[in-house]
């Protein structure tokens, strides 16, 4: 649908936003800074520890709940 994640509003105010994939699907809602945040996080590359050129475990914490679904 796009060539790239779009940042759209939501209400005729610009208040609220929304970031979707190229694909249309919505990744997150909130204000235009919050979405702003999520396309960097989105589109930049990844680091060498996230990327998996390092393995090492990760802790497991059991009352932890993730900010974003993955």
């Amino acid at each position: 649908m796009y060539a790239e994640p779009m940042i759209l509003p939501l209400d005729i105010n610009g208040r609220i936003y929304a970031l979707q994939d190229e694909k249309g699907n919505t990744i997150g809602t909130g204000t235009r800074e919050v979405c702003e945040v999520l396309l960097y996080i989105i589109t930049k590359p990844a680091s060498p520890s996230v990327s998996g050129r390092i393995n090492r475990p990760i802790p497991q914490r059991p009352n932890l709940r993730a900010a974003i679904a993955i």
